[in-house]
């Protein structure tokens, strides 16, 4: 069988790299004309365009591979259909699941790689390619204010603010409820009309203050207050506003977990890295479609079976699509709105792989 599994290789790998060059050609092709007027608008010089092009190349090639996968096995199984190499080998007992074996494996380290693309080359393409676009370095901004700031911090303290100013380090209308180790029993509700952070001893500094502690049952008034464990820095009640496609899976994790304790919507986020994690084995599932389709020669069916695929691999897409939106209304947990797709696309490969053993 190494001499087979070599050849089937080869043809897989021959007809996906064909099917990726086409796919990726013809979205740079859609490209083009928008590039061609941001140079006649004078808003993009020749070399930047070229440059656009090329940081444009990660996010096509994500979005092709699928495709290029579907198409490229369904050509290289069926050309091996059409010499009748699949039926000869189905005859001498190599059952169909073995014979595609190899371009599975190969499917599923394509779909690995196209994995760390998608964390780690595409969100720095993506920032080159906007930078290029505006003329202008893309800079993070973080807002000087926040109204109605929430954070939760690890000691089980809950801080309510009514205005913050991260730069001033002042607050109003302010909130403190010290919870218990399990967090579900108030010890200690700490009110203040205003408060200052102290930058040099690292602590917060209250006015006005009603200090409830409810373990011990008793409330006092004082005109100031301040104390160790009110520690956090203004900063931390400001989320900073950042696209997350432009953040690798690390950093995803890292704001999704700071907007968390701040109170924030952190969907769009989840439901982008749900995506990183179930996108790029789109790749892996569709091969089997792929492979199963191309599998039988009949006279005159290739047009139709290529045909079927492509029709498959953009049906793949709308799926993926609506499960998103899903994912974003909160209708659905944005990890299972990202994997519904594959499972869905993963059962019809069952299916037909099946059905090409017979």
């Amino acid at each position: 069988m190494k001499r087979i599994d070599i050849y089937v290789s080869k043809n897989f790998i021959k007809s996906f790299l064909i099917s990726l060059i086409a796919f990726i050609n013809i979205f740079i092709l859609s490209q083009l004309f928008k590039i061609i007027r941001y140079i006649g608008e004078g808003k993009m010089t020749p070399g930047e365009a070229v440059y656009y092009i090329i940081y444009l190349i990660p996010k096509i090639l994500i979005e092709v591979t699928p495709l290029a996968i579907l198409l490229g096995s369904l050509m290289a199984i069926n050309k091996m259909a059409s010499n009748l190499e699949i039926i000869s080998l189905k005859t001498s007992g190599i059952s169909f699941k073995r014979i595609v074996m190899f371009p599975i494996i190969i499917a599923f380290f394509i779909s690995l790689a196209v994995f760390q693309i998608n964390d780690k080359v595409y969100p720095k393409t993506l920032k080159l390619s906007r930078d290029i676009r505006r003329g202008t370095s893309e800079k993070i901004a973080v807002s000087k204010t926040k109204e109605n700031a929430f954070l939760r911090a690890d000691n089980n303290i809950v801080y309510f603010l009514g205005k913050i100013d991260r730069i001033t380090g002042e607050a109003n209308r302010v909130q403190i409820i010290k919870m218990n180790k399990d967090f579900n029993e108030v010890e200690k509700i700490v009110v203040a009309k205003k408060a200052k952070y102290n930058m040099e001893k690292s602590e917060w500094e209250f006015f006005d203050v009603v200090i409830n502690d409810v373990l011990n049952k008793n409330e006092k008034e004082l005109k100031t207050y301040s104390s160790f464990e009110y520690n956090e820095k203004p900063e931390k009640f400001i989320t900073i506003e950042v696209d997350p496609d432009l953040l690798t899976n690390k950093e995803l994790k890292n704001v999704i977990r700071e907007i968390k304790t701040t109170g924030g919507d952190v969907r769009g986020y989840l439901v982008t890295l749900g995506q990183r994690y179930s996108f790029p084995f789109a790749s892996f599932i569709v091969v089997f479609l792929g492979l199963a389709l191309g599998s039988r020669y009949v006279r005159g069916a290739s047009a139709i079976s290529i045909a079927l695929s492509v029709g498959l691999g953009y049906g793949y897409y709308i799926v993926q699509a609506s499960f998103e939106a899903l994912g974003n209304n909160g209708i659905l947990n944005p990890f299972v709105s990202g994997w519904i797709p594959n499972i869905i696309f993963f059962i019809m490969g069952m299916y037909f792989m099946n059905r090409a053993e017979y």
